[in-house]
């Protein structure tokens, strides 16, 4: 694929191959909350997702800046508007049933976790609470908004550091080297509390970052490299065996995130 065509496919919005992407990820994750056999690591299918939204954040703000023609008001309207309506009727579908459904205290419970969830701060509030892979987690209706919560604060900050970044290095050199560099300190962020602090290095930003990051990486690497058609196959195929394997071979008893 060729510079301008990558760089227009990603500007453009939808894309089949990434919303397909997308779908897989997301029937991991719920194949391995309902324990089907085969999946003991479709909870990585988070994983995916946070590197999909790198990618294509990178293409929105990087490609808005390169053009100066970015708009960060415009950006954080874009992003309410997509995410907010169907996380309204969910929270909302969510407290109509569980006000049937359950005990005074745990509707209590229910409420402030769906307060959290619209305030994306769902996070910060499962952290105080039991760890993921806590038999417990699994009876908290809400808990899958934790990430959505990791994404809207990247998406907070994101824009932000690029517009700092970008009024002194425009270059494409600097920006990927300023995104590498990030990187690699959010990686060894995520190592180090996946040994000290595990459900930290799980629910928090700082240590997540790189997987969203990765995704602007792969965002400015394809404005400047165009595969051949053959390893462009070849890297995809390995990709989606590498996604497989970490769905398939992993389990809620290895250190995750980490090395």
């Amino acid at each position: 694929m060729s510079k301008s065509a990558s760089t227009t496919r990603v500007q453009a919005g939808f894309r089949a191959d990434i919303n397909g992407l997308r779908a897989w990820a997301v029937l991991a994750v719920v194949l391995y909350h309902f324990a089907i056999p085969g999946f003991s690591g479709g909870f990585s299918g988070v994983d995916v997702f946070f590197v999909i939204s790198g990618f294509l954040m990178a293409g929105i703000v990087v490609g808005g800046l390169q053009r100066q023609r970015f708009n960060l008001a415009d950006f954080y309207l874009a992003r309410a508007r997509r995410i907010l309506p169907a996380l309204l009727v969910l929270v909302a579908a969510v407290l109509l049933v569980g006000w049937w459904l359950l005990i005074p205290s745990d509707y209590q419970v229910l409420g402030r976790h769906a307060r959290e969830s619209v305030l994306f701060t769902a996070n910060l509030q499962y952290l105080s609470e039991a760890g993921y892979f806590d038999a417990a987690s699994h009876e908290k209706w809400l808990l899958h908004t934790w990430s959505l919560a990791v994404e809207w604060q990247f998406y907070l900050l994101y824009p932000l550091a690029l517009l700092a970044f970008h009024r002194f290095f425009a270059s494409w050199r600097a920006l990927l080297a300023v995104h590498v560099l990030a990187l690699l300190v959010s990686l060894a962020l995520g190592v180090w509390w996946t040994l000290e602090t595990p459900d930290k290095a799980f629910y928090l930003l700082a240590p997540r970052a790189w997987e969203l990051l990765l995704g602007g990486c792969v965002f400015l690497v394809s404005q400047r490299w165009s595969p051949s058609t053959a390893l462009a196959r070849g890297m995809e195929l390995s990709g989606l065996l590498a996604i497989v394997f970490s769905m398939t071979l992993l389990d809620a008893g290895r250190a995750w995130p980490g090395a």
